[in-house]
């Protein structure tokens, strides 16, 4: 299939989507009609911009077949564009399907879904992961632009499933013998060193915790500012000035929380950002210190700087659960308060998702026998 670049080809390029459909005629509020606008969401936000910038008009799957129905043209869309992008999120069974079925060409195929919502048995593969906000769905444009753009020009690895499937070289008649063209691409290794990967994970480490101290902070805004609309409450109360009163404070607290939600959500979606750059380095390191002592003493450093990151961020993490929870009830208290809440909640269920690796990295360096830093530990001191 060979380098896609834009101009060598006699006609367009051509480009398909897979991914859920749901159900535009469902009525609102049930989870077909959210299904059919979160992907049209995707669709005009993020999809078609990122294509359009570099040539390729994308077709989405539904505009060639029924909810449920796989059709003949859309398996020759898949055996033959020349870039099939997925949107895996919650890991629908036809697109499923349908990605199976693209893994046996040898073509630009690009993965995407929304964070906490992937299917395990492909996480292993580069997916561009995305939260539904709107500097989520910006940053997942810009990603997939990027991804086009290099994948356009031919600089991308199939798949293990892809390189079997396309392998050459054994006798006809054998089981493992195809007719593709291409020879096989080689096993991808990861053959840097321990110091290599090393250097790359802290090159993400300080912006992580850099990351997880701003979303601190918002959280802490957010606690003060709900003791503030408490005691202006009280104080209402007290002045007889009734319901009036009630809902001046609420006003004055939805338009704190709109104010402190803009800013959580921008923090929450850099530390989920970094957190995918810093995770990748971060589990072959913790890996290669478990299969060999010998890199203990040279990642000590780092897996005290990662054990303390864990401590911080659990402290952020405190007491979330019932800051949720409060949060839901004072939506219920006045309609302006209902949509700042929404998404002050939804970006802290989002942060509380996305640290669950985090606490599985604490818990390997404990077994390791590296210990928590104290507060004032410096690592270019080394004390």
């Amino acid at each position: 299939d060979g380098p896609l670049l834009r101009g060598s080809a006699p006609t367009p390029l051509t480009s398909f989507v897979i991914g859920p459909i749901g159900n535009r005629h469902g009525a609102l509020g049930t989870p077909e009609r959210q299904a059919y606008e979160d992907a049209l969401t995707l669709m005009e936000d993020v999809i078609k911009p990122a294509c359009g910038a570099v040539g390729l008009s994308p077709v989405r799957a539904d505009d060639l077949a029924v909810a449920g129905e796989i059709t003949d043209q859309i398996f020759r869309r898949l055996r033959d564009d020349d870039v099939v992008i997925a949107d895996l999120t919650d890991a629908n069974p036809n697109v499923m399907y349908e990605l199976g079925l693209r893994h046996t060409r040898a073509k630009l195929t690009v993965q995407i879904g929304e964070f906490g919502r992937l299917p395990f048995d492909v996480s292993t593969i580069r997916t561009i992961q995305f939260s539904r906000s709107p500097v989520g769905l910006i940053k997942a444009r810009d990603e997939l632009l990027r991804v086009l753009e290099v994948g356009l020009a031919g600089e991308y690895d199939p798949v293990a499933a892809t390189r079997v499937w396309t392998a050459v070289g054994s006798p006809p008649g054998d089981p493992d013998h195809f007719t593709e063209t291409e020879p096989p691409a080689e096993e991808v290794s990861d053959d840097r060193g321990f110091v290599d990967v090393l250097a790359e994970a802290e090159e993400h480490q300080g912006s992580l915790v850099a990351a997880v101290e701003a979303v601190g902070r918002c959280l802490q805004d957010l606690a003060e500012l709900a003791q503030k609309s408490t005691a202006e409450a009280q104080r209402s109360d007290v002045a007889g000035k009734g319901m009036r009163g009630r809902l001046q404070v609420a006003t004055r607290y939805a338009e704190g929380l709109d104010s402190v939600s803009g800013v959580l959500g921008e923090a929450v979606e850099e530390y989920v950002t970094t957190l995918g750059a810093f995770g990748a380095g971060t589990d072959v390191l913790i890996g290669r210190m478990e299969a060999e002592s010998d890199n203990l003493t040279e990642g000590e450093d780092f897996g005290k700087i990662t054990r303390r990151l864990a401590a911080t961020t659990r402290g952020s993490l405190g007491g979330l659960a019932g800051m949720v929870e409060s949060m839901k009830e004072v939506a219920q208290v006045s309609r302006v308060l209902r949509e700042p809440t929404r998404r002050v909640t939804e970006a802290i269920e989002r942060f509380a998702a996305a640290t669950a690796v985090i606490d599985d990295w604490d818990r390997r360096l404990e077994s390791l026998g590296i210990p928590v830093p104290p507060d004032d530990w410096d690592p270019e001191e080394g004390q």
